[in-house]
């Protein structure tokens, strides 16, 4: 019987061997993953289930690939490396059982701080960056029986990999395609593994991997976590292996001008495309991050962690506990007899308010529920480029960033009770929002010279003052009011091979030429749809007062 995934497994199909499987949370490509717990009277240990799909069992490529991330993972025993049981065989079926972790994948946190337009503690991304090198080092560092080193390298160091838990410790997962010396299974030649917006540039290349390619990798979460923006990821791969390996990094004090010198210098090494620029070991990237916070506190301790997850995910971590209770609960009674076939019981609505993807495996899917909106003591507000400190020591920075999508798109019905409310009150705050936008937008702008494109802020002079270009020497001949006003917003301006329209976050603007459009400063993303609803996407940073010009896009 095949049973959903976010639902309760029906409890005349929970036995499985030596284990009871209580509910199934995600389907990948792979493998299918459970929330299961040991067979045995009072014991009330819970753990991860991840089974291999049927319909792969008889593929020995894959089987002996699942054997090799068994065999590999229970030979590496650390704090901060989630922890596999057993591997084994029932009914025919391959499975690997490993520790339950109560967290939330990195990945969730990320996603909730985008969509809520927040950034992270620089001291809250050094806690959980240095956590991440400690349980890297000791899996790079890991020895086989004979004494040998096992050369471990991961090769999918992602968030979805890295879980924040309860306690406040990080968790690394799924070695499923992690590479030691020794391991059976081979990649098919032609073939890259691991997530494509992560990989080191020697690894789309097809080089040789050693454990700076996991040093590179991680470098990019702790880029991505301090700007709460995708670094490399494109519309396509070969657009993404392209920003990977030829196009500039962003300067990331652009997003986070409080970051401490060491930090950024630190991040800069560990991410550059030559290996042998980057540190030898991710014990060397982790004691760079701690010396250069060490004066400002030194990292986020699990403690601190604990208590970031306990404020801002606190609905979350509770919907967890649900999970359990509703798999504990007396069966219900069956209902009359209908010619539909029954499915297995979906989760209670406060069990489905959380995301529960404890084992966020490479090729399982993902669950995400919709952002709340609580900022804890550890989080920042992204944006300007001076920063200010709260009464809490906090540093606080303007808010005008908007915020990005992440990585995760719900695909299950665990999620559905929490998202319901989310979208209720995403959808008042919305409206809101849209409100003020038009207000201000008919406030702050006037056209001028519709025909040629050319806009100038309604600030800018008096409305019955004749709007005229301004000089070539922006400072000269303009009043104190003038000045104080341009400096207020930047001025965008593109063309095109042929007639395109022009959005900027989302918001028509109009076609092509556009010529000195007005624009708050900041970061913004342009999208071009041309001929044939071609779409092009740009990203661009206004600064008060000056003139953006992205040239021709051409068709």
């Amino acid at each position: 019987m095949t049973i959903p995934a976010g639902t309760l497994v029906p409890r005349d199909a929970r036995d499985f061997g030596s284990y009871q499987l209580l509910a199934k949370l995600a389907t990948g490509g792979m493998a299918e993953i459970f929330l299961a717990r040991p067979t045995g009277a009072g014991d009330r240990e819970v753990m991860v289930l991840k089974r291999i799909l049927p319909h792969l069992a008889e593929d020995e490529h894959f089987v002996t690939m699942f054997r090799d991330e068994a065999d590999l993972a229970s030979q590496l025993i650390h704090k901060n490396i989630c922890h596999v049981h057993a591997f084994g065989e029932y009914a025919g079926t391959w499975f690997i059982s490993m520790e339950y972790l109560h967290g939330v994948p990195l990945s969730r946190l990320m996603t909730r701080l985008s969509k809520v337009g927040k950034m992270l503690d620089f001291r809250v991304v050094a806690g959980i960056i240095v956590q991440a090198c400690e349980g890297l080092h000791a899996a790079h560092e890991a020895r086989g029986p004979d004494g040998q080193l096992l050369s471990v390298v991961h090769r999918d160091v992602s968030p979805p990999n890295m879980m924040v838990c309860a306690d406040g410790l990080v968790k690394l997962l799924d070695f499923g395609i992690a590479k030691a010396r020794g391991a059976n299974s081979r990649t098919r030649t032609g073939t890259v593994k691991g997530k494509n917006a992560y990989m080191s540039p020697e690894q789309i290349l097809g080089k040789s991997l050693d454990r700076r390619s996991d040093v590179f990798a991680l470098a990019v979460v702790m880029y991505e976590m301090l700007a709460i923006r995708r670094l490399f990821h494109r519309d396509s791969d070969f657009l993404t292996f392209k920003a990977i390996t030829e196009e500039p990094i962003p300067e990331i004090r652009e997003r986070r001008p409080d970051l401490p010198p060491g930090m950024r210098a630190a991040l800069l090494q560990a991410m550059a495309r030559d290996p042998n620029g980057r540190f030898d070991t991710a014990q060397a990237f982790a004691n760079a991050i701690r010396n250069s916070v060490s004066t400002l506190g030194g990292p986020a301790t699990p403690a601190d962690l604990a208590r970031l997850l306990a404020t801002d995910f606190a609905d979350e971590m509770a919907a967890r506990d649900e999970i359990l209770k509703a798999a504990d609960e007396p069966a219900p009674i069956a209902p009359p007899r209908t010619t539909r076939p029954t499915q297995p019981p979906p989760l209670p609505p406060q069990a489905r308010s959380g995301e529960v993807s404890e084992l966020a495996t490479g090729d399982t899917a993902r669950v995400g529920p919709a952002p709340g909106t609580a900022v804890p003591s550890m989080i920042v507000q992204p944006g300007s480029s001076r920063a200010q400190r709260t009464s809490s020591g906090v540093l606080d920075l303007s808010t005008n960033v908007l915020p990005d999508s992440w990585m995760i798109d719900p695909n299950t019905d665990l999620l559905r009770g929490h998202r319901l409310k989310s979208m209720r009150n995403a959808a008042i705050a919305i409206s809101v929002i849209l409100v003020l936008g038009v207000a201000i937008f008919f406030a702050a702008n006037r056209v001028v010279e519709d025909d040629k494109h050319v806009y100038t802020p309604m600030s800018v002079v008096d409305a019955a003052t004749p709007v005229v270009e301004p000089p070539s020497d922006a400072g000269s001949g303009l009043s104190r009011d003038e000045i104080t006003a341009r400096s207020r917003f930047g001025f965008f301006s593109i063309t095109a091979t042929a007639t395109t329209q022009i959005y900027i976050d989302n918001k028509l603007i109009g076609d092509t030429p556009l010529t000195r459009w007005p624009v708050l400063p900041g970061p913004h993303k342009v999208k071009a749809i041309g001929p044939r609803s071609k779409i092009k996407q740009i990203n661009i940073t206004i600064y008060g007062g000056q003139d953006t010009d992205e040239g021709t896009i051409t068709w």
